[in-house]
């Protein structure tokens, strides 16, 4: 009997003390005294190879100015983001050696090797804005206003046979613009090396965005200032504080659309399995969440009074509509399930995306997860051949404030 009692006592002293620390953990837990913190991802460097056009407009990395770094490592302090600057075509080189995680660029034939080559994958559509053609204030060659690109370039073609004072400046470094301005000279009915030959008023650079601009604003030689490609955000960074004084003499055209995207390293290539996956998702989650695509309808407004880039999601989700601009972006940067570039498929076929969780889930293409404010405010478009402003009305084209509610 008295072994029967000890065990029982034994039993009562363990189920007792089974029962305490059960309301002890419960107490904790519920009062938030949890002496296990959740534990801080480790520290990572995300390598983002992009374009000068973008680093030269101050968007990715210059703090006090509503960049992406700043923003980005605020919400994601473990992640720090380096910007290599590059021309698209050595950007991409770059990511194919695996020195770099991701790419941040805008040349989507060049994009679409990148993703058939097996380098790339999880391709996303960020944001879009225009090319210009910019030039001397006196316009030798008599351009200013034209509305058909192909004409205006036919003109300025003509000129420069027989007026020293009509020069162009061309980059010529494999860039996203210059990838551009070779397909407007074919478009034109011109042959791009041939056009290299005349180097009494072709002259190429080799160089980024802005030092090509600086170059055009100087002249060659000393001599006349030339007309020059560019994109508005870079145009406008040199411009705004008096490093150069020539005028955008063509622009807001369907030949002159300029789109940007962020293309992630196939970690599945051998020779990229040491890519920074999961960082690079993030940033490109990021990038098109609400927080982001408002960043970048931010970016430049208080500096230069109007927007340097329009965010893409809300235009493809129809938040802030315009049928013929989604065209245009389609027709020039959507990829059809036979690897073209074509209007009839998306931004990134299911045979190019890997592990992308919500990437591109409904979320992304409503706007549903925060608050999203975005103001349109675009000049009147011209499409490819008119010759007068395809103007519509205010609600789509002009100053166009769209704010989407959590829902």
């Amino acid at each position: 009997m008295k072994a029967t009692a000890i065990v029982a006592i034994v039993l009562i002293v363990i189920i007792v003390s089974g029962i305490g620390a059960y309301a002890a953990y419960n107490y904790i837990q519920n009062n938030g005294q949890n002496t296990q913190p959740t534990p801080t991802p480790a520290p990572t460097t995300l390598t983002v190879a992009t374009t000068t056009s973008l680093h030269d407009t101050g968007l990715e990395d210059s703090p006090g100015t509503g960049d992406i770094k700043t923003a980005f490592e605020a919400k994601y302090p473990w992640i720090t983001v380096n910007f290599v600057a590059l021309g698209t075509g050595t950007a991409i080189a770059q990511a194919q050696r695996g020195d770099a995680d991701m790419i941040l660029v805008h040349s989507p034939s060049q994009e679409l090797s990148f993703l058939t080559g097996g380098y790339g994958v999880d391709r996303k559509i960020i944001a879009y804005n225009f090319f210009a053609i910019i030039g001397p204030a006196n316009d030798p060659a008599g351009i200013n206003g034209m509305t058909n690109v192909s004409q205006a370039l036919t003109k300025l073609y003509n000129a420069a046979q027989t007026n020293s004072q009509v020069q162009w400046i061309t980059r010529n470094d494999g860039s996203g613009t210059a990838t551009a301005e070779q397909n407007l000279w074919k478009a034109a009915g011109f042959t791009y090396s041939q056009l290299l030959l005349q180097t009494s008023w072709f002259h190429s650079t080799g160089q980024g965005m802005g030092q090509s601009l600086l170059v055009a604003n100087n002249g060659i030689g000393g001599g006349a200032p030339g007309y020059i490609l560019s994109d508005m955000g870079t145009y406008l960074a040199y411009y705004d504080p008096g490093n150069i004084q020539l005028k955008i003499q063509i622009q807001a055209q369907q030949a002159l659309l300029n789109v940007y995207s962020v293309i992630i390293d196939n970690p599945q290539n051998a020779n990229l399995t040491a890519t920074n996956f999961n960082a690079a998702l993030t940033f490109v989650s990021y990038l098109v969440s609400d927080e982001g695509q408002q960043l970048l309808a931010n970016y430049g407004v208080p500096t230069y009074g109007q927007q340097l880039f329009y965010p893409f999601v809300p235009l493809a989700s129809g938040t802030a509509p315009n049928a013929t601009l989604l065209s245009w972006v389609q027709s020039y940067a959507y990829i059809n399930s036979t690897n073209q570039i074509n209007a009839n498929e998306n931004e990134c076929p299911a045979a190019f995306r890997y592990n992308a969780g919500t990437l591109y889930s409904p979320s992304y293409d409503t706007l549903s997860a925060q608050n999203l404010s975005v103001q349109i405010s675009l000049p009147n478009y011209y499409s490819t051949d008119q010759q007068q402003p395809m103007i519509a009305p205010p609600s789509t084209y002009c100053q166009s404030s769209v704010k989407t509610n959590k829902v």
